[in-house]
């Protein structure tokens, strides 16, 4: 106690419980940063990115590397029934993705460069659009110039039977008919590359 009854703290004390409290504010103020950051991160249409969505699925999970993928039918958005067997013996770059995706955006120019390059070799790209309807994805296909096979899944009945939980996301199928890779997420174009010359042969 100084002579004017003012508490002064002696050099190298410490009220009792400062520290701990601004440990803790530090914390949490640094997990809110980077949860937001994060939350940022995946919502930016960088080609990287995964935007969630919200399926119900039935048991079991989604299929793996190794696993037969599950069998769907259809009718594609130019009026062709389609099937994923109809495509056996042949690669399949099997993609789940919307227009309304900033991620699925950001790499469709790339997915449709790489479709055109290989295709000549037997790619085969089957694009399944969750939630939307024929005519959203027709319009959205012809303005940016996409070319190979297109499904809409307005009620996300393909996307449940593979447990997607979020778009884009990529099945690599080799010829033998089983799943090679899975990749969530936007991929950028030399990886692209690589995942697809893995299924050729």
């Amino acid at each position: 106690m100084s002579a004017t009854g003012i508490a002064v703290e002696a050099p190298g004390e410490r009220s009792s419980g400062i520290g701990p409290r601004i440990r803790t504010v530090l914390v949490m103020a640094v997990t809110a940063v980077l949860v937001t950051a994060v939350a940022w991160y995946i919502d930016q249409p960088t080609g990287t990115g995964l935007t969630a969505v919200d399926i119900e699925a039935g048991p079991g999970g989604p299929p793996q590397a190794g696993q037969v993928p599950p069998d769907f039918d259809g009718v594609d958005v130019a009026g062709a029934d389609i099937r994923l067997t109809e495509f056996a013996g042949q690669p399949v770059w099997l993609t789940f993705g919307a227009s309304w995706c900033g991620d699925c955006r950001a790499e469709s120019p790339d997915l449709q460069a790489t479709y055109a390059r290989y295709a000549a070799q037997g790619l085969v790209v089957v694009g399944v659009f969750i939630e939307e309807d024929d005519a959203a994805v027709r319009e959205y296909a012809e303005r940016i110039g996409l070319t190979f096979r297109m499904i809409a899944d307005p009620r996300d009945r393909i996307a449940a039977g593979y447990h997607i939980l979020g778009i884009p996301t990529h099945y690599f199928i080799g010829r033998d008919g089983t799943i090679r890779e899975v990749r969530l997420g936007g991929l950028q174009a030399d990886e692209m590359d690589r995942l697809v010359r893995g299924i050729l042969d």
